[in-house]
């Protein structure tokens, strides 16, 4: 658990806060290392949520209203909220993605109240034996990875829910593009096939959803004219390349989809390096 947590980690603080929290858990000399662990991990995911959820972002989202006493006040709830679905109203979670959104708050919500309960000094969890302070250890790991793996499953379910848009938008894209990285290796080209192997949600904000999917592309490589070809001069292959491109959609109508304008790559790299060898593919 621990390795699956850190290799979700963001940016240099959350990793450096993260060992912070285990150098907690060892100080075997300190009482109150199980406290310290346990609220220094709470503050982890207060840190990840943040991340997740930006002020500038979940105050603009269309469900946004102020639920505190203060200015622009956001609650934990949003944050959570913004984490799974960002902008998209809740009316297109749990009726198009039939996603029990009050559900997977509640969990969240548990996840952290889990955390607290450790946070808190009483008897029962004051200068623990080192087996008693495993079994709680491994209880505050779970609710930090049950927390952080309910968000992910969320945007996988969006996903499978636009997979089929997402797949046309990007092989009709595709198809319609003269790629450059093929043309330069011939006279001419044909795509012929696309397959999208990997879809994933890069970013859900108050305004759009980005996708990243990559996959492969089959094409017919023509080297000279087609008299050439009749006169046995030219030559005709058959290649496939890895490719990847990026697509947004509106929060306001998440099946519309289109791809970033030259967002489009294409890795020539392996086929060079079989054709010319490593100098030139290089």
């Amino acid at each position: 658990m621990l390795e699956i947590i850190k290799d979700k980690l963001k940016g240099e603080f959350e990793n450096k806060l993260f060992d912070a929290c285990l150098k907690n858990l060892l100080d075997k000399n300190n009482p109150l290392r199980l406290n310290n662990f346990a609220n220094a991990m709470r503050e982890l995911t207060r840190h990840i949520l943040k991340r997740l959820a930006p002020d500038e972002n979940v105050l603009k989202c269309s469900w946004y209203k102020n639920e505190t006493e203060n200015k622009n006040g956001i609650t934990r709830k949003q944050r959570s909220y913004f984490a799974v679905q960002g902008g998209l109203s809740n009316s297109y979670i749990s009726n198009t993605l039939q996603i029990d959104v009050e559900e997977i708050h509640k969990k969240l919500n548990n996840s952290i109240r889990n955390l607290s309960k450790y946070t808190h000094i009483e008897p029962s969890n004051f200068n623990l034996a080192d087996n008693e302070i495993d079994v709680f250890t491994n209880e505050i790991f779970k609710s930090v990875l049950d927390f952080l793996l309910l968000i992910e499953e969320c945007k996988k379910v969006i996903i499978s829910n636009l997979e089929q848009q997402i797949q046309s938008a990007t092989i009709d894209e595709v198809l319609q593009e003269t790629i450059l990285e093929i043309d330069e290796l011939c006279s001419h080209h044909f795509i012929d096939e696309v397959y999208t192997n990997d879809i994933e949600i890069c970013k859900v904000d108050d305004k759009n959803i980005i996708f990243k999917v990559s996959g492969t592309i089959g094409s017919e490589m023509q080297w000279g004219s087609n008299s050439d070809l009749r006169n046995d001069n030219g030559h005709v292959d058959r290649e496939t390349f890895p490719f990847s491109c990026s697509l947004y959609s509106s929060v306001k109508e998440p099946d519309m989809i289109e791809v970033i304008e030259n967002s489009l790559l294409v890795d020539t790299g392996e086929y060079l390096y079989k054709r010319y060898g490593q100098e030139e593919g290089h």
